[in-house]
């Protein structure tokens, strides 16, 4: 069995914070163990579960960060966002990163060590499909990291909304927390001029 599991579920509109089963780790494992297309479906029918939470409209609540290299003088960006709402005792912080000219989109808090191995993924965009990816040790900072093409990730991601995750750690309790994307297009923004990104190449999704 997997040793830990991230459930990234992105969403619209005015979806709040996760109302959670009885026992919402057995039953992540348990999707988490069916094979491709029955896990996706057995995700998609998890999120479909989750309670409405009326919630206050943030103007801007992502924190940027710029500096430089000291040994080679290369823009270092950091943009980050903490949960809003969730089971854990410690807000979650999930950051867009850019050093050495590369980006990195990671999951960070207490309680989640930096490492990825067997770690999942899934991520949802408004009502599409859920998506999965394997984690991966960050580069640079704590926490663990996405794979495949971040920054195409990243420019389709919408400039409101809620982006919701349940995580399920090895041998531990289920975990939750809310993020606003309320504020993404500016620190967006100053992480793709750090980093230099390519014109966007995808359409964000509403």
């Amino acid at each position: 069995m997997k040793r830990a599991a991230v459930l990234l579920l992105i969403v619209l509109g005015a979806t709040g914070g996760i109302a959670l089963a009885q026992d919402p780790m057995t039953q992540l494992r348990s999707c988490l163990q069916k094979d491709h297309a029955e896990r996706l479906a057995c995700l998609n029918k998890m999120t479909r579960t989750i309670a409405p939470q009326n919630r206050p409209t943030p103007e801007d609540d992502w924190i940027v960060s710029q500096t430089t290299s000291p040994i080679d003088y290369s823009p270092i960006a950091t943009a980050t966002t903490s949960s809003r709402t969730g089971t854990g005792e410690s807000a979650m912080q999930l950051s867009i990163r850019c050093r050495g000219g590369r980006t990195e989109l990671a999951l960070a808090g207490p309680g989640i060590s930096r490492g990825g191995g067997d770690d999942a993924i899934s991520y949802r965009v408004n009502d599409n499909p859920a998506v999965q990816v394997s984690a991966a040790v960050p580069a640079f900072g704590p926490g663990v990291a996405f794979t495949g093409d971040v920054v195409r990730l990243l420019q389709s991601l919408p400039g409101s909304g809620d982006l919701i995750v349940l995580l399920s750690p090895r041998g531990g309790a289920a975990r939750d927390g809310t993020f606003s994307l309320a504020g993404l297009d500016a620190a967006r923004a100053k992480i793709a001029a750090a980093c230099k990104w390519p014109r966007a190449i995808a359409t964000p999704n509403r």
